[in-house]
């Protein structure tokens, strides 16, 4: 279980935008004078152009994950809600919020109660407030490198933008009164090709056998649904609807992801600092 929980932190996947000569269909109830006759590659583009402007932003998380071990009846359900801000340079985030995990058909009485989560990840270390010892504690600096690479790559969806160039056939291309909607169903070999390169890019020190247990992942099947403003070229809102399967020691594990996101204060957040009163109580792993 502990090595799939190490690759759960990083199974919220890359989310992008494609390039086709497709203009966007309004949705119903799209005003006609807020139409749109600019292609999915012409998004992409300006997207792209915009992102080179991009120097802070916040960003909501509400994930709900379940995991099954049918072969050993385990059912297990985490809810994840994070608030972030991140700085682009120097590289810095700020998370604080809530995770629950609950185990289907236990009593209420035995399920465990919501844990509390804050963090800072700047230049100056990755600190993390335990809310079960109520301390906040400094974890180790190789930690803070590969934990600092998954967060941004989460939080930022400027760094998503090219991922899923691959699928530009597949997209759907909409468009709202204020956005651009992008939608993908996805699966197959294509699509493990992508997760596992995304995982060897944010844990380039992985070991070899953790290399291994990856070839054992599966998609079985992912959804996406990607928000981006109009006038902005921002990404606004995206969410996540993934199925796989991996075999680790022999066993089966299945997990349902559903991820939504949204961003917003595009280059309003201030540079992030961690405050004495921590650096100097915190305690060392």
């Amino acid at each position: 279980m502990k090595k799939w929980s190490m690759l759960l932190a990083v199974t919220t996947l890359s989310f992008g935008l494609v390039a086709c000569n497709d203009t966007a269909t309004p949705t119903p109830g799209t005003k006609t004078e807020q139409t749109s006759n600019l292609t999915l590659q012409d998004v992409f583009k300006k997207s792209m152009e915009q992102s080179e402007s991009i120097k802070s932003l916040s960003a909501y998380i509400d994930m709900t994950q379940l995991i099954e071990v049918p072969s050993q009846e385990i059912s297990m359900e985490t809810t994840s809600k994070m608030d972030m801000d991140m700085v682009i340079e120097p590289l810095s985030l700020y998370q604080k919020g809530t995770t629950s995990m609950t185990m289907p058909g236990m009593p209420s009485s035995e399920q465990a109660d919501d844990m509390k989560m804050e963090s800072y990840m700047t230049e100056q270390g990755f600190y993390m407030f335990d809310s079960m010892s109520n301390q906040w504690t400094k974890l180790p600096s190789d930690m803070y490198e590969q934990i600092m690479s998954m967060s941004q790559k989460q939080a930022d969806p400027a760094k998503q933008l090219k991922d899923l160039e691959a699928f530009k056939d597949d997209f759907t291309f909409e468009q709202t009164d204020s956005s651009y909607v992008l939608k993908l169903a996805a699966s197959g070999d294509k699509f493990n090709e992508l997760i596992q390169k995304q995982l060897a890019e944010t844990m380039p020190d992985m070991m070899v056998e953790e290399q291994e247990l990856l070839k054992e992942m599966n998609i079985e099947k992912v959804n996406y649904e990607i928000f981006i403003d109009k006038e902005t070229f921002n990404t606004t809102a995206l969410n996540m609807i993934m199925d796989m399967t991996m075999v680790v020691e022999g066993e089966e594990m299945k997990l349902a992801q559903n991820l939504k996101s949204t961003y917003s204060k595009y280059n309003e957040v201030e540079k992030i600092e961690i405050p004495q009163e921590i650096i100097d109580n915190a305690q060392e792993m």
